[in-house]
């Protein structure tokens, strides 16, 4: 769908932006600025996610010489553009540029051929956990059967946990914030620690120092809920069909227990707890009814023990067991 004039405008404005960004990385003043004409609407936002989004992809490579060429081509139509309709775009002009290349699907995949790697896909196996150091010095541990992907830009350090459960610990960068997205929510810090975990339609934020803001994205409607700030010890649950939950004074070492092999539940649902012990063993666990799906468990169980798991569900509460080769059974009694 083409865009209308009013907004090429905004998109060529805030390609404007990521190349001041860029070019004044340290310069508060530009960043507060930034920040002032970001905020002033919804449109701004997001023509800025827009174009940093698309430029992220490019990653490391931005200077490639067959991007540079492309992105001269984009410039020169452009430029083109605007001296038959009888004015000098100048510095506009390669800003308008910088959003064409940005919204150019054909020159996009052309690079992509000679540049396959430009972004990180960070993913470990079932019962494997690591940490991974990015290149801003940002530190990024895995936990079991996670998907991350990352991307960076001149303006913008961009995270996605598609699946599964990541802790990161930002580097502070003033001028490129981190944004971690899961699901339609979306994480943004400069330098903290916090993890996100996404399974199915649940998202959990824990902070664990500094601050963040959580967004969601924008209804159907159009209207986005406010950004919900967090500090330390504070957790904010997102959950299918229901209100999101803002936990205070979490136990910190609790919640990051999974880090020492340990799973720990509080109150939680059995079907989500089951969920996360199918993460460390290749021996599944299958709760058959939604009865059973409902109980609520809490305790520490180490990760991959299935057996012991299984063990005191079947104690505690009145559910049935069938154990098969590679999957375990759990269905209500009677």
């Amino acid at each position: 769908m083409a865009r209308s004039l009013s907004d090429s405008i905004v998109h060529e404005e805030a390609a404007r932006w990521l190349m001041r960004l860029g070019d004044s990385p340290d310069d508060a003043a530009i960043f507060e600025a930034f920040e002032d004409w970001r905020d002033a609407s919804p449109e701004h936002r997001q023509a800025f996610e827009d174009v940093q989004a698309s430029w992220a992809l490019f990653g490391e490579q931005a200077a490639a010489p067959e991007l540079l060429v492309l992105r001269r081509n984009a410039l020169d139509r452009a430029g083109g553009i605007g001296r038959r309709r009888g004015f000098d775009l100048g510095r506009r002009g390669f800003a308008a540029g910088l959003a064409v290349l940005a919204a150019a699907p054909l020159a996009y995949y052309g690079w992509r051929r000679l540049h396959p790697d430009a972004g990180q896909s960070l993913r470990t196996a079932i019962g494997e956990q690591r940490t991974v150091t990015l290149s801003d010095g940002s530190r990024v541990s895995l936990d079991a059967n996670t998907l991350v992907k990352v991307a960076y830009s001149p303006a913008l350090r961009l995270a996605e946990v598609v699946e599964g459960r990541a802790h990161f610990e930002v580097a502070k960068d003033k001028a490129r914030p981190m944004k971690v997205r899961a699901g339609t929510r979306t994480v943004t810090a400069l330098g903290t620690a916090f993890t996100v975990e996404h399974e199915g339609q649940r998202v959990v934020v824990t902070l664990v120092e500094g601050r963040v803001a959580v967004t969601e994205t924008a209804s159907a409607r159009g209207v986005a809920p406010p950004p919900k700030e967090l500090v330390p010890q504070q957790q904010l649950v997102f959950a299918a069909d229901a209100a999101p939950r803002m936990h205070e004074a979490v136990d910190v070492e609790r919640a990051m227990a999974w880090r020492e092999g340990k799973l720990v539940f509080d109150d939680e649902s059995l079907a989500d707890a089951v969920a996360r012990m199918n993460n460390y063993s290749r021996v599944k666990i299958v709760v058959e009814d939604d009865p059973a799906r409902a109980l609520k468990i809490s305790g520490i169980f180490n990760a991959g023990d299935t057996p012991a798991f299984v063990e005191a569900v079947q104690i505690y509460f009145p559910v049935e067991v069938s154990t098969g080769e590679s999957v375990v059974q759990i269905r209500s009694r009677g």
